[in-house]
């Protein structure tokens, strides 16, 4: 995704499959580059987001990691 149009549209689209969407952090790491954040979904399943920042402190990349199939 570039720019805040397509977060937009793809945050409204996750919200959209997911109304009962929730997070519960398990855990929080940071670098200077970024951080890792470690949660678990209302469906159970456990993910590790990767977000690398730029210069500005914006997320640049972000990456994630289920530990299940997403269902």
């Amino acid at each position: 995704m570039r720019g805040k149009a397509e977060l937009r549209r793809h945050s409204a689209l996750g919200l959209e499959l997911a109304p009962d969407l929730a997070f519960t952090e398990e855990a929080l790491s940071s670098a200077p580059g970024g951080y890792a954040l470690l949660y678990r979904r209302e469906n159970g399943n456990r993910v590790l987001d990767v977000v690398e920042l730029d210069s500005a402190g914006r997320a640049a990349r972000v990456r994630a990691y289920y530990e299940q199939a997403q269902r």
